[in-house]
């Protein structure tokens, strides 16, 4: 039992204490870098995307507003899931209230719309690579909260994975909005959301193969 105890002894001897707030200010680098790598995507896109004029005010803002509150949730989802006792049920009744308010959104654009317009409002333009898009830019990110869990200590390596995934989508839904032209509601509730569930899935099958103890 004593060379055991002196072996605790050793091993803890060098420790130093840190503070309380450095896997947050960790966090908050890693986000920055990750909205950083969104953004270079996005610039690098750009001559490729003309008549980024085409969108109205309206519709910009929830694109905004939506990806926003999405990135906002998963941020905070993302510092809990870091920590062994970390839970995020109160987070997921968040953005379940934040998509069904997209919902009722669609609903009421599909409402007052001519049925001509069904399609433009669900499809626009973009629907088939929309979600690529978003998981596309969001990749920066997402690699980033790989890092950052990586050097925490998540319980859940499928459940952290998914929310470093989503926050990445989040995070790439948030800087495509800034130049996606489409005006659909319905449009924004499928396919930014399935933006961030693809992510969020991608991040369940790396977080099952690295983020184990």
């Amino acid at each position: 039992m004593t060379k055991i105890d002196d072996l605790i002894e050793t091993l803890v001897s060098d420790l130093a204490p840190i503070g309380r707030q450095a896997l947050r200010l960790r966090l908050a680098c890693v986000i920055v870098l990750g909205i950083t790598g969104a953004v270079v995507a996005l610039l690098t896109s750009l001559p490729f995307r003309p008549h980024l004029h085409h969108v109205t005010v309206a519709a910009f803002w929830v694109k905004f507003l939506y990806t926003a509150s999405l990135m906002a949730v998963t941020i905070v989802a993302l510092d809990r899931v870091a920590r062994p006792e970390g839970s995020i049920v109160a987070l997921v009744r968040v953005s379940v209230v934040a998509f069904s308010i997209m919902l009722l959104l669609s609903l009421a654009q599909i409402g007052t719309s001519p049925v001509t317009s069904y399609l433009g409002l669900i499809f626009g333009y973009s629907a088939s690579f929309c979600p690529f898009l978003i998981l596309a830019f969001g990749l920066p990110a997402f690699v980033a909260n790989m890092w950052f869990l990586r050097r925490a200590a998540p319980m859940d390596p499928g459940i952290a994975g998914f929310v470093a995934g989503a926050c990445g989508g989040a995070i790439g839904g948030w800087v495509y909005s800034l130049a996606c032209i489409e005006n659909g509601m319905p449009f924004i509730a499928i396919w930014y959301t399935l933006g961030v569930l693809l992510s969020g899935l991608l991040g369940t099958l790396v977080g099952k193969l690295i983020l184990h103890w």
